[in-house]
């Protein structure tokens, strides 16, 4: 149990991202501290050196203004070697390495007892460290010098470094034992830092888990900071929206497509069953059976079409692009639905057809325009107008059909693209559509790369357009 709380605990993000920022946290500390302790050593040997090379100086003053080079020497001794810091030691020898006068360890006995100076080296000057068993390292400043003006010698300074190793160690200890405490402060104040955003990603979590199709309209809390969990909270309830609109498309599709089908299969059913009731002459047969024919056909259209707007909804429907004369396309059509509209005293004419050609899938632009045309004059009254247009306007092309029918009411209007939608759903027979015929005109237009619109006419009907860019 306790194996398997721990196992949470540093599955937790919070924590891991904590451990992880904190180890960076330790080696730039680490780092920062290497270079101070290495900045701050080399500042204090070279703050010795400059304390040799002053002492140096001193003493050749001090042998200049004395005149006598021992007595010189033995003041020089008794002033700087029981000095508190920086003692000094040294001596001068001839070219041959001949003392000529050293200092005696009695004075300074706690800083150079039995210590023995380093080898003379060959250079003109040299600073440089040398260490003494069971003693802090001495720093040793050798130069040669000119008395009397002609006579060379050399001269070796040397002092001890403990004071500066003293504070060296005592820094470096310090740091080692601020280590743990940045540590453990880090991972503290991380671990607080982060809990709020995690608490608010862990609620989102569990909200997240309880959501199904069922209550897809509950959303997260969105935080009122801005930060990336909020942008992260509005992205899935964003999502959710979509989500929830796709299931209620598709709730409303099946019952609309058990609506559709189920009047004219019932329809059938009765006109079968009334048949089979009792005996019929052939006349009655061939009536009910035309009957049934024509319900058939309805839904095979509504099949047809159906799986149409399947295929665009997976964007497998192929595009044949070749070059179209619109205004020959336009007048076809009209010859074709000219005969149905003088069936219904429809005054249906072409107030403007320019001469346009251009590059688009012939097909499904005349399935388009046939619908619209369709449209108009099956939901226009007798004895009144369908207006059909065709006209470029700048790098666009506007084909309208505009009708003289009872309209559309203005809160409707954004929905008759909707699949199975109908204005008026009382219409029954052939006035009644399957409601996917503008549904079926949006996604033509839209994979031609154009547009459909509605409006309200001034006087009565409505005018459709489609626009489509102007392609040669």
């Amino acid at each position: 149990m306790l194996l398997r709380l721990k196992n949470n605990f540093f599955d937790r993000l919070d924590v891991r991202l904590t451990i992880y920022y904190t180890l960076i946290l330790l080696f730039l500390f680490v780092l920062f501290s290497s270079f101070f302790l290495y900045r701050l050593h080399h500042s204090f040997i070279k703050q010795i050196d400059y304390v040799l090379h002053d002492e140096a100086l001193e003493l050749i003053q001090e042998i200049k203004t004395e005149g006598d080079f021992f007595h010189a020497c033995s003041i020089f001794e008794e002033d700087t070697a029981k000095r508190k810091h920086y003692p000094i030691y040294f001596r001068v020898m001839d070219m041959s390495e001949a003392a000529l006068y050293t200092s005696s360890t009695a004075i300074s006995k706690k800083h150079f007892k039995n210590l023995l100076f380093p080898p003379v080296t060959p250079e003109e000057k040299h600073y440089y460290s040398f260490k003494v068993p069971g003693r802090s390292p001495f720093r040793c400043y050798q130069k040669k010098i000119r008395l009397n003006g002609a006579d060379t010698y050399i001269l070796q300074l040397i002092t001890p470094t403990s004071r500066t190793n003293k504070i060296y160690n005592n820094m470096f200890t310090n740091i080692l034992r601020t280590m743990p405490v940045v540590f453990v402060l880090s991972i503290a104040f991380g671990l607080f830092a982060s809990r709020k955003p995690f608490e608010i990603i862990r609620k989102m979590n569990k909200i997240t888990k309880r959501i199904t199709s069922s209550n897809l309209s509950e959303r997260l809390p969105v935080p009122s900071t801005k930060s990336e969990v909020k942008d992260l909270t509005e992205t899935i309830n964003s999502m959710l929206y979509r989500l929830e609109k796709s299931f209620e498309e598709v709730m409303q599709f099946t019952s609309d497509v058990a609506h559709e089908l189920r009047n004219p299969i019932f329809a059938i059913q009765g006109e079968m069953e009334l048949m089979l009731s009792a005996e019929r002459t052939i006349q009655e047969y061939r009536k009910a059976t035309s009957i049934c024919l024509e319900r058939i056909n309805g839904l095979a259209k509504i099949t047809s079409d159906l799986f149409l707007i399947s295929r665009f909804d997976s964007k497998k429907v192929s595009m044949e692009i070749t070059s179209v004369n619109l205004s020959g396309l336009l007048r076809d059509l009209y010859s074709f639905f000219l005969p149905i509209a003088q069936e219904k005293h429809i005054d249906f004419t072409i107030q403007r057809c320019d001469e346009i050609v251009a590059h688009t899938d012939k097909t499904r632009l005349q399935q388009l325009m046939s619908n619209l045309i369709d449209n108009a004059i099956k939901f226009t009254p007798d004895g009144n107008s369908v207006v059909l247009s065709l006209q470029k306007q700048n790098n666009t092309v506007d084909f309208r059909v505009k009708d003289s029918g009872t309209g559309i009411p203005a809160d409707e209007m954004q929905n008759i693209f909707k699949r199975f939608y109908q204005v008026d759903n009382s219409r029954s027979g052939s006035d009644r559509g399957s409601g996917l015929g503008l549904q079926i005109c949006k996604r033509i237009t839209e994979a031609l790369g154009g547009s459909i619109r509605v409006e309200q006419n001034a006087e009565k009907g409505v005018t459709f357009i489609f626009t489509l860019p102007a392609r040669k």
